[in-house]
C-alpha cells in the first residue's frame, strides 16, 4: 500500500459516514412513512440494499480503527480524532495542545509509522 492509497483509505472512510450519516435520516423518514402506510413490501428491497451499504461502512471503520490501534500515543488519539471523530486538524491541536503544525507533523509520522506496520506484516507492500 502506498501513502497515497493510505490517506486515500482515510479520506474515503470520512465520505462513507457523511452518507451513512444521511441514509440514516434517510431510513428513518422512510421507515416512519411506511408505518402510516401498506407500501412496506415495495421499499424492502431499497432498505436491504441500504443495510448492506451500511455493513460495508462500518467494516471500513473497524478496519480504520484496527490501524490505528497498531499506533502509540500521541498518534492514535491524534487519527482516531481526525478519522473516527472527524475533528480538523485546528480542532486536535487545540485539544492536545499542540500547535496546528505540529499536530501535521505528527499526522504525517502516524501515516508513516502505519506504513511500516503494513510493510512488516507484507514486504510486498510498496512504499511512496
Amino acid at each position: 500500500m502506498t501513502k497515497e492509497e493510505l490517506k486515500s483509505l482515510f479520506e474515503d472512510y470520512w465520505y462513507d459516514n457523511q452518507y451513512l450519516k444521511e441514509k440514516s435520516k434517510e431510513i428513518m423518514t422512510t421507515n416512519n412513512y411506511l408505518a402510516n402506510t401498506d407500501a412496506k413490501n415495495f421499499f424492502d428491497d431499497s432498505i436491504n440494499y441500504e443495510k448492506q451499504q451500511i455493513a460495508l461502512i462500518l467494516h471500513k471503520k473497524q478496519h480504520i480503527e484496527s490501524l490505528i490501534q497498531t499506533l502509540n500515543q500521541p498518534y492514535k488519539t491524534l487519527m482516531y480524532l481526525k478519522y473516527i471523530t472527524f475533528l480538523t486538524f485546528d480542532q486536535i491541536a487545540d485539544r492536545m495542545s499542540y500547535s496546528t503544525k505540529r499536530i501535521y507533523q505528527l499526522h504525517n509520522e502516524a501515516i508513516n509509522k502505519i506504513l511500516e506496520d503494513l510493510n512488516k506484516k507484507d514486504p510486498n507492500i510498496s512504499k511512496n
